[in-house]
Parts: C-alpha cells; sequence; structure tokens
C-alpha cells in the first residue's frame, strides 16, 4: 500500500483493512474536521496520468514501480504534513491539510505537474509521464468529505476531456447536469438546516479596522452538495421563497451580531434585499419585530438593494425604504454603477451608502476606463453625502488606488474571503503573533491578512 502516513500501532490496525479510496476519505474527514476550528481550507487533488496503456493500472511490475516513482517524486514536493495515497482506481490523491486558499493550491498543483512531467526511466524504456489533476478545496466547494471528493473527480474528469494540466473544481462543471431545482427542494433546505451563513468583512481604508460585514448565504444540498446562490436564488424569487428565505438570515445574521457584540467586536451586519422583499408590505414590522427580539440595536444592521429592485417600483419601494430608515436601519445601494437609476433619483433614496460594482473595481489598476468609473462614483458619492464602499479588491495595488481615490471602505479577497462565524471570530480576536504561527516563509507571510484584536473592532492590517 503506498500511504504516506505516520500513525501509531493501534492506528493502523484499524485502517489497513480500509481499501486506498476508504483511507483516503477517513483523512479528508479528519482534515476537515480540524480545519472547522481555524480559519485555514483543506486541498484535495486527484491525480491520473493519461499516457497510452496508462502503467498505474497495468497488472505488472511496471505499474509498480511506476507508482512507486511517482509516490516518491509527490513526497519530495510536499511537506510531512500532506498525505499521499494511491487510490482503487489507479488514480493517486493527495490532501493539503491546511492550505490558505486556492491560490495556494494552484502553486502547489504546478510544483506537482513539474515534478511529475519528468521523464521516467523504466528497465531502459524511457517514459513521458503527462499527469491530469483535479482540484476541489473545503469549504469552498463543499463542507462534506464524500462530496469533495465527487468535485475532485468531476475536476479530473473535466482536465481529462479537456486535456488540461488541472482544472480547479467549479459549480459551471456540475450546473450542466443537474436537474433544475425545486420550490419543496428550497422548502425543504429553509426548514431543514441546510442553509448556512458566510460573512466577508468590510474595511475601513483609512485605519484597517472591520467596521462590519457581508451576510451571504450558501445552501449545502444532502445530495448535490454545496449550491451556488446564482442557482438557489432566482428559484426563491420566482417562487415566493426569497420572503421566508430573507427573514432567516436577518434573524441568523441579527444573532450572530448580538454574540459579537457580546464579545467587545463593535461589528454591524448587512443583509441584501430583493425586489420582491420590498415589496412586502409587512417588511418594516418584521424587521423591527427581529431587531426587539435579538437585542440588536438598529444602527449594527444595514440592508443592501440594487438600483434594479428599486427601480421595478419605486414609489412603493421608497415608502418602504423611508419606514426601515426610520427604525434607525442604514441602507447602501449594492452593485452601484450597473443599474439604472437617475442620479436625480438617487439623492432622493434614504440611503447612507453605495457599493461600487466588483467589475469596475477588478484589474483597475490595469484598465484606466475603470479606475476612472470607481474614482468618479467616489467622488459622486462624497458630494451627495454619501460613504463609498468598493467590492471585489483583491490586490495591494487596487487598495492603494481607493484609498489615493478617498474611497472609505473595501472588500475582497485581498482581505478576506467569505467564511463561517466561528473563523471570522479567530481572525478577529487572534493577535497577529499569533496567525503568524500558522505560515512558514515570508512568501507565506504575504497571503496572510494582519490581524490586531481590539474592542472597537478588529484591525486588517496591508499585505507585508
Amino acid at each position: 500500500m503506498v500511504l504516506a502516513l505516520t500513525e501509531d500501532q493501534s492506528e493502523m490496525q484499524d485502517i489497513t483493512e480500509l481499501s486506498g479510496n476508504g483511507i483516503f476519505q477517513l483523512r479528508v474527514r479528519q482534515a476537515i474536521l480540524a480545519a472547522q476550528h481555524s480559519i485555514k481550507q483543506v486541498g484535495l487533488l486527484l491525480i491520473a496520468f493519461d499516457n497510452p496503456g496508462n502503467p498505474l493500472t497495468a497488472p505488472d511490475d511496471h505499474a509498480t514501480e511506476f507508482s512507486e516513482a511517482m509516490w516518491m517524486r509527490l513526497r519530495n514536493v510536499l511537506r510531512d504534513s500532506d498525505t499521499v495515497v494511491r487510490m482503487n482506481g489507479g488514480e493517486m490523491a493527495v490532501l493539503l491539510p491546511s492550505v490558505n486558499g486556492p491560490e495556494d493550491v494552484v502553486l502547489v498543483a504546478n510544483k506537482i505537474l513539474s515534478k511529475l512531467e519528468e521523464p521516467l526511466c523504466i528497465e531502459g524504456l524511457q517514459m513521458q509521464v503527462r499527469p491530469r489533476l483535479g482540484i476541489a478545496l473545503f469549504p469552498e466547494h463543499s463542507t462534506n468529505a464524500n462530496i469533495l471528493m465527487q468535485r475532485a473527480d468531476l475536476a479530473l474528469t473535466v482536465a481529462k476531456q479537456k486535456r488540461n494540466p488541472y482544472v480547479l473544481y467549479s459549480s459551471e462543471h456540475t450546473r450542466v447536469s443537474r436537474a433544475p431545482l425545486r420550490m419543496s427542494e428550497l422548502r425543504q433546505a429553509i426548514v431543514a438546516d441546510q442553509l448556512f451563513l458566510l460573512y466577508q468583512p468590510k474595511v475601513n481604508l483609512k485605519d484597517g479596522s472591520v467596521t462590519g460585514v457581508e451576510v451571504l448565504t450558501r445552501w449545502q444540498h444532502p445530495d448535490l452538495g454545496l449550491i451556488s446562490p446564482d442557482d438557489f436564488i432566482p428559484v426563491a424569487e420566482r417562487t415566493g421563497l426569497i420572503i421566508p428565505l430573507t427573514l432567516w438570515v436577518l434573524q441568523q445574521g441579527l444573532l450572530q451580531c448580538r454574540a459579537w457584540n457580546n464579545m467587545g467586536l463593535d461589528l454591524s451586519v448587512a443583509v441584501n434585499l430583493s425586489m420582491w422583499n420590498l415589496e412586502s408590505p409587512e417588511l418594516p414590522d418584521q424587521i423591527q419585530g427581529l431587531l426587539k427580539n435579538t437585542g440588536v440595536p438598529p444602527e449594527r444592521l444595514e440592508l443592501e438593494i440594487t438600483e434594479s429592485a428599486i427601480m421595478g417600483d419605486p414609489q412603493r419601494a421608497m415608502r418602504t425604504l423611508t419606514l426601515i430608515r426610520d427604525l434607525g436601519v442604514a441602507f447602501a445601494i449594492d452593485d452601484f454603477g450597473t443599474g439604472y437609476s437617475s442620479l436625480a433619483y438617487l439623492k432622493k433614496l434614504p440611503i447612507s451608502s453605495v457599493k461600487i460594482d466588483k467589475s469596475f473595481v477588478l484589474n483597475m489598476e490595469y484598465d484606466r476606463d475603470n479606475a476612472v468609473i470607481v474614482r468618479s462614483i467616489t467622488d459622486l458619492g462624497h458630494n451627495l453625502g454619501l460613504k463609498v464602499v468598493a467590492e471585489g479588491v483583491e490586490t495591494f495595488e487596487s487598495k492603494e488606488m481607493l484609498k489615493a481615490f478617498d474611497c472609505d471602505e473595501a472588500q475582497g479577497y485581498y482581505y478576506s474571503r467569505p467564511i463561517p462565524a466561528y473563523a471570522l471570530t479567530k481572525l478577529l480576536t487572534e493577535s497577529a503573533t499569533t496567525l503568524c504561527r500558522h505560515v512558514e516563509t515570508a512568501e507565506d507571510l504575504s497571503k496572510v491578512s494582519a490581524v490586531i484584536g481590539g474592542t472597537n473592532g478588529a484591525t486588517l492590517g496591508s499585505k507585508v
């Protein structure tokens, strides 16, 4: 059995009866359990070789020699904490129990490919090695070990079909073959605890403090795995389930906000509303009741609405927004710059901030037109007395440009991906010194935001 593991004798006796697939699945489950208590992610890579007459499945000594050679090459480029297993179908599997995100896993994948692609000589015969990799990540692609392995296997299939060296799993890979979601499935998800929330921090560009978080909903389907909001939100809007779904998100987000505030973390939560929410006459009373029941001050809640949602029925939207604003709740225009509202109408809305759509922020350091748009929106917002938030901030350069434009806040992968509440709590309460223990090199350190805890919110500093 080709297996890179360090165990005590008793545990080895327990797992020796398992197949390669069973052992690897066990290791994936253990890694997921460990990662749930940290801000790290888990990377899973499946490796196949598309050489004619795949030597890994050949029933002779060549297969064994090839397998051992590939295992040794993998061990030479991986950490001692990483796991390498030969799977039943002839593939090889790699488990990375602690990574910072997709960029880290792709970096490892390229190192693996570079090493594996070196020619191999078996009994005087030189063989060209052509590996294909399929990659999946916890929790981004699934929180379930079985489904995560399926995701990696699907990515590997796509890599083989497209003859790509590696493929990182995407929901697009399953969307084409998935039957349309039904209303009954989504209704069941709401009552059966299949939905969960992730949180992405918003950061003050002047001092680096975390001022609040945006609440994002995900669906962990028992059979289909992790379902994107792009797939289930349209179903919710089409069937009217968007109303109970939004109320559930509001309640859970406010409860988490109260927990953070009780810990001394001065955070607000932002929840998205759709056009259907704004057309519900009960919404103001429902929000008032949720604030009262959770004990969260209204100024801790921000509701994000798009321009298109308002323009569906401007007069009704204005009445609803005004009633909720009078409760003390703040409003933000989300995805600003992509809708249809006029500037004259914008200044009449009871809003306190605008969020620049990420399509303008992404790559603006290379796109002069986008940079001009971002600066113009920032100036416009300030001239109307509004706070300006930039979405989609992924690089140091874009962050610095936004500071130069005098933008107020930023949100994006540069600071943090959307993460569970416990991981964000850990991020906001640990000191920078504690967090840096998780990284090994200056190169790794550049990928981690410095964190300083404090009663007025935590601080995410710039990259080192």
